[in-house]
């Protein structure tokens, strides 16, 4: 890894032992951040600004930097409140598939490396919430490597809805136990290697297979 990779992973190692200990989703000002992590202001917000692509924190103008995805304003709660689980699948059957097709058209080197990095550490990772995140990670670095910024705001938008719908049941499923994130691992190098062989078809359908495992281990045949 680079220097900026070293330094966003030592973030992200901060920023899940902090979220593990602390009830506050905020995170410490940016002079603190810097001191803890030993880098500069500069380097600092360079960070800052990879993790929030990633989806592992996002920011609010006056008021912080927080854990986790960013929240909606009030008046898209009552749009959430309407989308079922079935139509949150049926979305990410429709569109994911096709994000793994463009990607494998058009990824770059360093695309594939995010994706393979993630594979690996989440080969080793033993808490649920890290292996969560990286799985977060590969997903989002699948929907980057289209270099489409609308189907990437699409993406966004879902995404948020799978955190307020799915979480729960995620946890339910995959923490108790390492065997589904195994199978789910054995899915997702399958897909990055069609994406690496830039051969969209074969991405779209093991996308499209990868979601579909999923759909099953969390609530059965539906």
């Amino acid at each position: 890894m680079n220097l900026i990779d070293d330094d966003v992973a030592r973030l992200r190692s901060y920023i899940e032992d902090r979220d593990s200990t602390e009830d506050d989703p905020r995170l410490p000002p940016e002079p603190k951040l810097c001191e803890a992590l030993g880098i500069s202001r500069g380097r600092l917000r360079t960070v800052l600004k990879r993790l929030e692509s990633e989806g592992l924190i996002w920011r609010h103008v006056g008021k912080g930097t927080f854990i986790g995805p960013r929240q909606m304003p009030d008046n898209d709660a009552s749009l959430s409140a309407a989308i079922s689980v079935d139509d949150l699948l049926d979305a990410r059957l429709v569109l994911e598939p096709q994000l793994a097709a463009q990607a494998a058209i058009h990824a770059t080197a360093a695309d594939i490396a995010v994706m393979e990095q993630s594979l690996s550490e989440m080969q080793t990772a033993k808490p649920f919430l890290h292996w969560k995140r990286l799985d977060e990670r590969l997903h989002r670095a699948i929907a980057e490597a289209t270099h489409n910024a609308l189907l990437l705001m699409l993406y966004g938008t879902m995404r948020t809805q799978m955190h307020v719908n799915l979480d729960s049941r995620i946890e339910a499923v995959y923490a108790p136990m390492t065997e589904p994130r195994q199978d789910t691992d054995d899915e997702h190098r399958k897909l990055v290697e069609a994406i690496r062989a830039h051969n969209p078809d074969r991405a779209e359908q093991a996308m499209r297979e990868h979601l579909r495992s999923v759909r099953t281990r969390l609530f059965g045949q539906r």
